[in-house]
């Protein structure tokens, strides 16, 4: 039993020395000493509301396709922004539906993504848009992003059509990425 025992010390010693050799350090420090730098991107966000009313909706369907109503200019992370609402589609919607855009006066590059919330005049939800993808805003590119077929006709009448009243509530977040260098 000894002997056996014996045997067994010396495989798990042999498989334990295994491990250590592949796991361990070296015993000598490397003459070449590398140059390890590492970097950081962090992500700050910065997210603020604008509700939107529409009194006499039905009035304001009257205007022509192309026509558009401008919210309140409001502010979020320092930038200004405003909601432009198309009644009977800008001039690239489909059947006249209605659409609404996003807009910011910004020299610089500005990421934001949003969401759109339909309300009625009770401050009650009627529907809500998907968080959109993160769009860059730019006066010099492209300074307004949104949705070209915005109400569908289920929304128009549960909530629109009773009050004669749109109220759309615009949620925006600005992504602000940055990189720290850090040195080790």
């Amino acid at each position: 039993m000894g002997a056996s025992s014996n045997m067994k010390s010396k495989k798990k010693n042999n498989v334990w020395e295994s491990f250590l050799r592949h796991f361990r350090r070296p015993a000598e420090p490397s003459s070449e000493e590398e140059n390890v730098t590492s970097s950081v991107i962090t992500v700050e966000e910065v997210t603020g509301s604008h509700v939107f009313n529409i009194d006499r909706y039905s009035v304001q369907k009257l205007n022509a396709k192309g026509r558009f109503l401008q919210s309140a200019t409001f502010k979020v992370g320092g930038y200004d922004w405003h909601l432009m609402y198309y009644p009977n589609g800008d001039t690239r919607a489909r059947n006249c539906c209605a659409s609404i855009y996003l807009k910011c006066n910004a020299a610089n590059n500005v990421a934001a993504q949003w969401t759109y919330t339909v309300l009625n005049q009770k401050g009650t939800q009627l529907w809500k848009s998907c968080k959109s993808n993160i769009y860059t805003f730019n006066n010099a590119k492209c300074n307004s992003w949104g949705y070209s077929n915005f109400l569908n006709k289920w929304v128009f009448e549960s909530g629109v059509r009773k009050d004669d009243c749109l109220v759309i509530k615009c949620t925006v977040t600005i992504v602000k990425e940055s990189v720290q260098k850090c040195v080790l």
